[in-house]
């Protein structure tokens, strides 16, 4: 079988030399799921500049806005929508760049995004201001390439398409944990005190975003929008599953 660079065959099944790594954001920082051969690593990083740390890192899928548009309107959220029926409300709308200036001001940054023709900022959307500027200021010096995912997208990928049921709902919790491990992403290793300062669904998103950065890495994800669209600064703007 041909497999791409870093990737060889072994019994017809392709494994990889290197690491790809799954990115969630949590309350302390960063959940990272390093996953290489059979090892899988969760570490919680208190910043993004920990990714350095990864050497032989290939590929980073990470759950957080990338490229932004002037607007705040993408393709990419408006296409993972239609592919969540009954869970679209997980994805939000990515901001206008230009209301990032205002990362501490809900009101200020509502009116640089309407100032834009964009539609207002909901709270969750606010929310995660403060880690699409360090995702942002990060991207220039990065080890390699950073690939926009969302995990509900992913999950449902994995589950064969079609989307689960909530992960704050212990079904969904049970249901991710074991799609996971069937794919070789055993996340019970994590544990002490940093396990005890994270949710168990950054875990499980940061395990699927591992998944995909695999998929990515092997040339089997796809892009939405196909092909993907740009933003001015030279980012995707799209979503990898």
């Amino acid at each position: 079988m041909t497999v791409p660079t870093g990737i060889r065959a072994w019994r017809g099944v392709a494994i990889y030399d290197v690491a790809v790594v799954g990115m969630d954001g949590c309350r302390d920082g960063w959940v990272a799921v390093v996953w290489r051969h059979d090892e899988v690593q969760v570490h919680l990083w208190p910043t993004i500049h920990r990714l350095s740390e990864v050497s032989d890192v290939q590929v980073v899928a990470i759950d957080i806005p990338l490229g932004l548009s002037e607007t705040g309107e993408r393709q990419a959220d408006v296409l993972a929508r239609r592919e969540l029926p009954g869970r679209s409300s997980t994805v939000f709308n990515a901001p206008a760049r230009a209301s990032l200036a205002a990362v501490e001001d809900y009101r200020l940054a509502n009116e640089l995004s309407r100032r834009d023709g964009s539609r207002g900022l909901s709270r969750q959307t606010f929310g995660l201001f403060a880690k699409i500027r360090e995702v942002d200021d990060f991207w220039r010096s990065a080890p390699c390439t950073l690939y926009e995912v969302h995990p509900e997208l992913s999950f449902a990928r994995l589950n064969g398409g079609t989307p689960l049921a909530s992960k704050k709902s212990w079904a969904g919790v049970l249901t991710r944990r074991e799609l996971l491990a069937d794919r070789g992403i055993v996340l019970d290793g994590f544990r002490g005190e940093p396990a005890a300062r994270v949710g168990p669904d950054d875990v499980l998103d940061a395990g699927v975003c591992a998944w995909t950065a695999h998929r990515i890495l092997r040339g089997e994800a796809r892009s939405l929008p196909d092909p993907p669209e740009f933003d001015a600064t030279g980012r995707e703007m799209s979503i990898r599953v």
